[in-house]
């Protein structure tokens, strides 16, 4: 089962280029693995195997369940386009209101919500199909249509959508490769990062940004 690629922040996108972006969501990340004859039957985080059992995600397979379970695998039975295939990977965000940083509040009434599809030989679905065909499903919400340029960066930055944490833009470009042609980086509100120096100090921030403090100015 394929994991989730880590996401680059947003200097290492391609400026200028027409982009979606999306509601990056602060909790896990959650994969699923589908078949047309088992349906879903494979669960991972982002590195581990996952089940029911799971003392702090295991209730994440249940939330998938009874939201996504049945609908997408009727869709992705019928559908032309996802029939014949030999496997599909999707990708979710599993969270609650006070989610931070991946963790969680035990109390809290959690979440998933789908933000990417990966299909065996094929690769990523592009943002624009992702939208038309998983929109009714329930995915992130779309803050930004438009080219990756300084404005968005610093509006989101400064936190002028009000977001928890920042966005997901995706963008396209031509290559041969199924696993490049879809690319995505990050852009974070600078209250996020507050808010993670408050909760767990400096070092936790330098970690997030990996030393590179200018990705803060």
């Amino acid at each position: 089962m394929k994991e989730y690629h880590k996401i680059l922040y947003y200097n290492k996108g391609i400026m200028g280029s027409p982009v979606i972006a999306f509601d990056k969501l602060d909790g896990s990340n959650i994969r699923v693995e589908w078949s047309k004859k088992r349906a879903f039957y494979k669960y991972g985080t982002r590195t581990q195997m996952l089940d029911k059992t799971h003392l702090q995600l295991g209730n994440a397979v249940t939330v998938f369940e009874e939201k996504y379970f049945d609908k997408l695998h009727q869709y992705f039975s019928t559908e032309r386009d996802y029939r014949t295939l030999q496997s599909i990977t999707i990708y979710l965000e599993y969270f609650g209101p006070n989610s931070f940083a991946g963790q969680h509040e035990p109390t809290d009434k959690m979440d998933i919500v789908l933000i990417d599809v990966w299909r065996h030989g094929k690769g990523w679905v592009e943002p624009k199909d992702f939208v038309k065909e998983f929109s009714t499903f329930g995915i992130p919400e779309i803050i930004y249509r438009g080219n990756l340029n300084n404005e968005l960066v610093q509006d989101i930055k400064n936190n002028v959508y009000n977001l928890k944490e920042g966005v997901v833009a995706k963008g396209t470009q031509q290559t041969k490769r199924v696993d490049k042609k879809v690319w995505m980086v990050k852009i974070k509100a600078n209250v996020w990062y507050e808010r993670l120096k408050q909760r767990y100090g400096q070092k936790a921030v330098l970690d997030e940004l990996e030393g590179d403090l200018s990705i803060l100015n």
